[in-house]
């Protein structure tokens, strides 16, 4: 009982500091919150309770310890660089592309996930940089990577996010980067979860198309893989 006890507390006390945090990086005061803000705000801190919890509680289904053909296929194509995870987890990608010689930034917003990975990069010897932030926030994150990878990120960001977070793409990656997405395609065109051909439009106005690959994820989701890459400018 003490030790659940122990558990639970150290999970709880992760929200109150990261709700004020979050309240004060958004400028979100009192008044100031509008109807729409205040919901948008909702979902985001419920969902990031709710992979808090699994992470603590839970074995996530996307959490394989295994990490995908597309990632190896890339990383045995290409020399080594600089890579950023976004979304990272508890590290297994992280693990694969140090082991090959990349030198890794690890960025997700769970504590939890960022603990694991930490301590799964350790039993293997391996270093990285590894950030407890949310993939629309990283500012203090340094542009300049060879590949960014994001497996079951993207497709769950809020609308707003969404606009953040490419913003983040176009500064981080560098000329001749590559950028590697995983992501569920939404089953309806309402669907808040997923994305869909408007999405993929806004990557192609700053990135060029190398491959598409689309299929089923546990058989219940449709998926697709992309790889985009960010030409030179001359």
């Amino acid at each position: 009982m003490t030790n659940c006890q122990s558990t639970l507390d150290r999970f709880c006390s992760f929200f109150p500091t990261n709700l004020a945090y979050y309240i004060s990086s958004h400028k979100i005061w009192g008044d100031q919150i509008g109807v729409s803000d205040y919901n948008g705000f909702m979902r985001i801190w419920f969902k990031r309770l709710k992979f808090e919890w699994r992470y603590w509680f839970d074995q996530p289904p996307w959490d394989t310890g295994i990490s995908p053909p597309e990632l190896m296929e890339y990383l045995a194509s290409h020399p080594p660089g600089r890579a950023l995870d976004l979304g990272c987890g508890t590290g297994t990608n992280l693990v694969t592309m140090a082991k090959a010689g990349w030198q890794v930034y690890g960025v997700d917003f769970s504590r939890r996930a960022i603990a694991l990975a930490r301590k799964k990069l350790t039993q293997h010897d391996l270093k990285a940089d590894l950030l407890v932030e949310s993939v629309t926030n990283l500012h203090v994150v340094m542009q300049g990577f060879d590949l960014i990878l994001d497996i079951g990120c993207y497709h769950q960001l809020e609308k707003s996010e969404r606009e953040k977070y490419l913003d983040n793409i176009r500064r981080l990656l560098k000329q001749n980067g590559d950028y590697l997405v995983y992501a569920h395609y939404k089953k309806f065109p309402e669907d808040s979860h997923g994305i869909d051909e408007l999405d993929v439009e806004q990557f192609l106005s700053f990135l060029r198309l190398i491959r598409r690959t689309e299929g089923w994820e546990r058989s219940i989701r449709p998926s697709v893989w992309l790889w985009f890459h960010k030409d030179v400018m001359e």
